[in-house]
């Protein structure tokens, strides 16, 4: 996070660029909101490099025109905790005995979760064919790839339970990465 940022921000000015860029805009929006609530000066001294590049931008007549004067927070805010629920007076206790208080209970019942719908592929009969190890067996072969991959891949295929797919793409010459080829179906 910060540390990247800092490590950056050592040898340049920007983000990206000479100038300033829909990046920086991005991160000092981001930044602006932890300087303000959360990021005190002893923590951003760490990070000098980022603390320069933060007030140059707040500090641009732009920036202010949107963000107005920024303002570093002196303190992190407490966090705030659930106070431990108190235990009940005895006179209270005959109360939430009363019939009143069971009838929600048919309420709840009515709003129980419906039952799924079933997938229709889940009424397909079980394959014999484990798509897991042909993927291995793809994945590990180095040489002979025809003979060991392919010939494994017929020698498990199950016609009954996969069919097979010829694409003919309209702009081969996109497909010269296989890993995107192989995902555009």
């Amino acid at each position: 996070g910060l540390e990247a940022l800092n490590t950056h921000l050592a040898s340049n000015t920007f983000l990206v660029g000479h100038s300033v860029t829909l990046a920086d805009i991005v991160t000092i929006c981001n930044l602006n909101l932890g300087f303000a609530t959360v990021m005190t000066k002893k923590f951003t001294s760490a990070f000098p490099h980022v603390e320069r590049y933060f007030w140059t931008m707040v500090n641009q007549p732009e920036f202010k025109k949107v963000l107005g004067d920024a303002k570093q927070t002196e303190a992190v805010p407490p966090v705030p905790t659930k106070k431990a629920p108190q235990p009940a007076k005895p006179k209270e206790e005959p109360k939430k005995a009363a019939p009143v208080a069971e009838a929600p209970k048919p309420a709840e019942e009515e709003e129980a979760p419906k039952p799924k719908a079933k997938n229709p592929l889940d009424l397909l009969p079980p394959s014999p064919m484990v798509l897991d190890d042909w993927k291995r067996l793809y994945s590990n072969t180095k040489s002979n790839f025809r003979e060991v991959a392919i010939k494994g891949f017929w020698d498990m295929y199950d016609p009954e339970g996969y069919s097979l797919w010829f694409c003919d793409y309209k702009y081969n010459d996109e497909n010269m990465v296989s890993f995107v080829t192989l995902n555009k179906v």
